[in-house]
């Protein structure tokens, strides 16, 4: 609420969620050409480029409280009142919304078509708790796309006390990304995989979204801005040959992210992390290669509303499966005419999802900014009192 904004992971921010946004679409168009159908699965790894862009403005913001307040008691709270305003009205908002228009489908609808899978008053409450990652009725069911958020706010819970005790050693984050690693190996074997050392995780099941196999990823994001803090936050710019290599190490670890993943399939659960990896080198890029052009101004405000983009682009592909349940034309004209009215489907859904967020950031955002503000602002007058000499006057 208080961060400056850079525009390179806005930039970032834009890519992953205009991927987000096709890949939820894809399903309505089966008959796009092979390549394009595996490039628009690529996609759903633009939730591992949110993840990586969440873990580097974690550590920015907490490095910039802490040069600031001397109380890790005031750092850690105004992390917690940042981060819940930040996404829990609108993600309300969303549960209201889509529970609404769930309840039309299903009533009002002859095939009872539901864009939510089958949960129970209890799944709601998990989600408005945000521990919703944790079972598999609610980690998805209650909000489209919701499992991503609860696997964040999960984090969020332990995120300042990585950072505390990370900060300022690279040893200690080492040793840290060890452990976590280990234990989120060890949860995979034990949960997803009963014991054995060998399992298939499947794609987009419960054990590809919970947070043993995500967790990676903002580890990821703490080591891009431990070694490249200086670009990342727009101090420094890396020069051409740089973000060619940059982009080399992206496209190659995209590679390996579809063989594991949506193209060959070899390890869904592994496909996360080499995903972030290759969205670490994408970002890297962003932040040296941000401008003014009118795509860039574009792209820094789809960031800025990403969050909200992301929340309401799923009313798209829901309309788009009314809209294109009659595929015969598409498939008569062949795999390109589906291209074409895909291409403008996400240009659409993207500029619609936009306008969206937009006005729930005015009818709910900045109301619940403004009280963010003002807790902030409690929170200081707080620690500021309690750091004051005894018999001085405030």
């Amino acid at each position: 609420m208080d961060r400056k904004r850079v525009p390179g992971l806005d930039c970032g921010r834009a890519i992953a969620v205009v991927s987000v946004v096709a890949v939820h679409l894809s399903f309505q168009f089966p008959h796009l050409p092979h390549w394009a159908n595996i490039v628009a699965r690529m996609g759903q790894y633009g939730v591992q480029l949110f993840f990586v862009i969440s873990a580097v403005t974690i550590f920015m913001t907490l490095e910039a409280d802490r040069a600031r307040y001397a109380s890790t008691g005031q750092i850690v709270l105004r992390f917690y009142v940042k981060r819940f305003f930040r996404i829990a009205p609108l993600y309300y908002a969303a549960i209201v919304g889509y529970g609404l228009m769930s309840w039309y489908t299903y009533t009002f609808q002859a095939d009872h078509a539901s864009i939510l899978g089958p949960h129970d008053t209890s799944d709601i409450l998990l989600n408005l708790l945000f521990v919703h990652a944790l079972s598999d009725s609610a980690i998805n069911n209650v909000v489209p796309g919701g499992w991503s958020i609860g696997v964040e706010m999960l984090f969020y819970l332990i995120a300042p006390l990585v950072f505390l005790f990370t900060y300022g050693s690279r040893a200690r984050l080492a040793a840290l990304s060890v452990l976590l690693l280990l234990a989120c190996a060890t949860s995979l074997i034990t949960g997803a995989c009963g014991g054995r050392l060998e399992c298939s995780v499947q794609n987009n099941t419960f054990f590809y979204f919970w947070p043993p196999v995500q967790v990676p990823c903002f580890l990821v994001g703490f080591w891009c801005w431990n070694l490249f803090s200086p670009y990342l936050a727009g101090r420094a710019q890396l020069n051409r040959r740089g973000i060619a290599i940059a982009l080399a190490i992206s496209i190659v670890c995209g590679a390996g992210t579809a063989i594991l993943g949506v193209w060959l399939g070899l390890a869904h659960e592994l496909a996360p992390i080499a995903a972030a990896c290759g969205a670490a080198a994408l970002l890297l890029a962003c932040c040296s290669g941000a401008g003014r052009s009118l795509p860039a101004r574009i792209a820094d405000a789809l960031g800025r509303e990403s969050y909200g983009v992301y929340l309401w682009h799923f009313i798209f592909p829901f309309a788009a499966m009314y809209v294109f349940r009659d595929s015969t034309t598409l498939a008569t004209h062949g795999p390109w005419l589906s291209l074409a009215v895909f291409t403008l489907t996400v240009a659409a859904s993207v500029t619609a999802s936009y306008a969206l967020s937009r006005v729930t950031d005015t009818l709910i955002q900045r109301a619940a900014s403004e009280l963010a503000r003002t807790l902030l602002r409690r929170i200081d007058t707080r620690f500021s009192f309690a750091a004051a000499p005894a018999g001085s006057v405030e």
